[in-house]
């Protein structure tokens, strides 16, 4: 299993993943399908992440297929650097259960902390994802706030819990 950042190149298998994603788990992510972005969207966005100390996306492949997806985003503002975001963590369900969730998520972890002058990651995780909630948990990620009623599919409202990993001593 090869976890490596995404480039142009991937810009298409990371796009039907990302939609594959949202489609099969609408619960847990804040867009829809039809919001993805075009594929010549992510072709740039994803060649200008490369080099990047902004953002990055990174991919777990099994061979030359795509399984499993993380993203990480810095703001720009010079009062909120030194907060990165988590963002897309997905592992296609036939590969649920195989340490490869962790892999990739611990890899983002990994590669935002290298970034200069970060000191907290943060994400947010809708509150009905019992496993992504433990797993973040068991990489240090602490709970910071529970936002209700975040994301609304159909008629069903979910909550989502902000966590927050802090990367420098206090």
């Amino acid at each position: 299993m090869l976890v490596r950042p995404l480039g142009p190149d991937d810009a298409a298998a990371f796009r039907a993943l990302r939609i594959r994603s949202l489609r099969e788990h609408p619960e847990a992510f804040g867009r829809t399908p039809e919001e993805v972005d075009s594929l010549d969207v992510w072709t740039e966005r994803l060649r200008i992440d490369v080099n990047s100390d902004l953002d990055f996306t990174l991919g777990a492949f099994e061979g030359d297929t795509l399984v499993g997806i993380a993203g990480c985003h810095r703001d720009r503002g010079a009062k909120q650097r030194h907060i990165a975001h988590i963002w897309g963590v997905y592992v296609v369900p036939e590969r649920r259960g195989t340490g490869l969730g962790r892999k990739i998520f611990v890899a983002a972890v990994e590669r935002a902390r290298a970034w200069p002058d970060l000191e907290q990651l943060w994400l947010d995780v809708t509150t009905v994802n019992k496993g992504a909630r433990a797993l973040y948990a068991s990489c240090g990620f602490t709970r910071i706030a529970i936002k209700p009623r975040v994301l609304k599919v159909g008629d069903s409202y979910y909550d989502e819990e902000l966590m927050a990993l802090n990367l420098k001593p206090s």
